[in-house]
């Protein structure tokens, strides 16, 4: 080798190297470099979904219990205010009822319906005549069942009864039955 390929190659060589090393960089390095970004931000992304999962299955034992807890509320709540109104037994539930407690009765005529948002109010008004103090005990005894019921009166007055002497009590009393809106 003489001297002028000798320079040549002494001054290709340092720009050989700078290529050399400048290729590695942005076709190798930088390349690998983003992957291994990405990759780890995957992996964060991964781990925090995990971490979130932990919690959740932490929480799992709870809200089953929760839930049994709540089932529970459902099945109470549903005897309180059934699906359906079941006319024909509340009709023989209230006349039990009603003659238990000495109330005299003619006839009991649907009223109107009142849909609500969460529940159907149903009227049922029932003429009737009694003593206040049997009155009492059939609203009381009806306030202290299980299902939801509700009373108003219409037309309440008051008499004396000629044959007992007894103050008398008569009208109407409005029934109304609530049900689930379904």
């Amino acid at each position: 080798m003489d001297k002028k390929n000798m320079q040549q190659l002494i001054i290709m060589m340092p720009i050989i190297l700078i290529a050399g090393i400048f290729c590695y960089y942005k076709y190798l390095l930088v390349p690998l470099n983003a992957d291994v970004g990405k990759i780890n931000s995957e992996l964060e992304t991964i781990k925090k979904e995990y971490r979130e999962s932990e919690t959740r299955a932490s929480r799992l034992p709870k809200l089953e219990k929760e839930i049994v807890i709540l089932n529970m509320d459902i099945t109470e709540i549903e005897k309180k205010l059934p699906p359906n109104k079941d006319v024909p037994s509340l009709i023989r539930l209230l006349s039990k009822k009603m003659n238990a407690n000495s109330i005299e009765w003619s006839r009991l005529a649907p009223g109107t319906q009142n849909v609500k948002d969460y529940y159907i109010e149903h009227s049922y008004t029932i003429p009737f005549k009694t003593t206040y103090h049997h009155l009492g005990a059939f609203l009381a005894e009806i306030g202290q069942m299980e299902r939801i019921f509700a009373t108003r009166f219409n037309k309440l007055s008051n008499y004396v009864d000629a044959k007992t002497g007894t103050t008398m009590v008569q009208g109407d009393l409005i029934f109304l039955i609530y049900t689930s809106k379904g």
